[in-house]
């Protein structure tokens, strides 16, 4: 019999923040390849349309208003409703992907007794690197409800699996499943030179690569901080070094500040937002992709630059220490902008033979971790978690009562609820 799967997900291509949306899309292509039947309800324009053997249910909630979770959920609610209740399309499971989609998943899974498994992609605290207020005290005390509900979680690292512990216990519910990869998106042709003259100026220039969110975890501040050691480093590297930042986020108008006070910004590139393609095709152009984060639990960004056979120099920090291995890039510690330049002059250097093969070798081992985390491997793994959820046969989540959280909270994300689990 064909296991049924309802996921609930605020991020599904075109509609992208960070990660999240690539994850589950090519999940569920996944779960399709192995003849599970999957069905996502998530935001976007079209109420319904099939992708790749996806059914997508489709939200059109085209503006961040002070209600926007409240709002979204009440329609994921009402849709995944619609879908259980629908004959044939009944699903055994439901999984959710992070605290954004937890009331909806929650409020399905007592109402009609089903099995949930919930992916904790990161948390609060550690993206804020601690709770500092009220708004991230009920984003934090809503993941904390979603892990302890949740009949499974699932999490990409070990780093992951000890912080959720940590905070909210549950060491007995939880799994291991890293991110994956589609080795063959990059299996394409890219002039380097003339992606290199597009984003740095010049066709010789030595382009080091960022990719993410401009936030604070992401430690960009302490990347634009090594500038000043690399162009000091060799005569001659000034005029070509080039240090090219994809993506935008709340820290764009601090980096900006920065490399000026620095005196690099001449150096330095801010793109925005790009498309799937180019972003690919600069990552498969870049000298290094750097991943400077404070707190990253897996760092998918690190793993398609190893599909894209580029060497990576990472923090040795959370799922970063654990997804390169040595030999398959270079780790430095975090915030440490000096740690951070010696490596990137020793990894764009040309004089010495021994690196230049060393970095050949660094980028072969790479590419091999990419291909063994490809998306049917991860897509087995995760059938692995629903086949032991089903196979013990625990009854459904028992009902709760809704819980607001104080008012005054005051956040565009509107007043959060919660439920009780005492």
């Amino acid at each position: 019999m064909q296991t049924r799967i309802l996921t609930l997900s605020w991020e599904y291509p075109p509609h992208k923040v960070g990660g999240l949306a690539e994850h589950v899309y090519e999940l569920s292509k996944g779960l399709i390849r192995k003849g599970l039947d999957v069905h996502v309800v998530t935001l976007g324009a079209f109420p319904y349309e099939e992708n790749a053997g996806v059914c997508l249910h489709r939200i059109a909630l085209n503006t961040w208003g002070p209600d926007f979770i409240n709002r979204m959920n009440e329609e994921m609610k009402r849709i995944g409703a619609s879908i259980i209740e629908t004959p044939n399309r009944e699903p055994d499971i439901l999984h959710a992907h992070d605290w954004m989609v937890s009331a909806a998943a929650l409020d399905l899974a007592f109402k009609y007794q089903k099995p949930l498994v919930s992916t904790i992609h990161s948390t609060e605290f550690g993206r804020s690197q601690g709770i500092k207020g009220g708004y991230q005290m009920s984003i934090h005390e809503l993941e904390e409800q979603l892990v302890r509900l949740s009949t499974h979680v699932i999490v990409c690292s070990e780093s992951m699996k000890r912080e959720i512990q940590d905070l909210f216990g549950a060491a007995e519910k939880i799994s291991v499943v890293p991110n994956g990869v589609d080795v063959a998106k990059f299996d394409f042709f890219v002039d380097k030179a003339a992606i290199k003259e597009r984003f740095c100026g010049s066709k010789d220039a030595k382009m080091i690569l960022f990719i993410g969110r401009l936030v604070y975890q992401k430690g960009v501040n302490v990347l634009i901080g090594a500038l000043p050691r690399i162009l000091a480093s060799r005569t001659g590297l000034k005029a070509e070094l080039k240090l090219v930042i994809v993506g935008e986020g709340s820290m764009r108008p601090q980096l900006e500040r920065d490399a000026a006070y620095l005196g690099v910004s001449n150096h330095v590139v801010f793109t925005g937002y790009l498309d799937d393609y180019t972003v690919r095709s600069l990552l498969k152009a870049a000298d290094v992709v750097v991943l400077p984060s404070l707190y990253e639990p897996f760092g998918i960004v690190a793993l398609e630059a190893m599909a894209a056979r580029t060497p990576v120099v990472v923090s040795d920090v959370g799922g970063l220490s654990e997804l390169i291995a040595h030999g398959e890039g270079i780790k430095v510690p975090p915030d440490n902008s000096d740690s951070l330049a010696d490596a990137l002059i020793t990894i764009l250097s040309d004089e010495d033979e021994t690196i230049r093969i060393e970095r050949e070798r660094m980028v072969l081992r790479g590419y091999q971790k990419a291909l063994s985390l490809n998306w049917d491997t991860i897509a087995a793994a995760t059938i692995a978690v629903y086949s032991d959820v089903l196979a013990k046969a625990r009854p459904g989540l028992q009902p709760a009562r809704w819980k607001k959280v104080e008012p005054g909270v005051g956040t565009r994300a509107g007043d959060m609820w919660k439920y009780s689990y005492s």
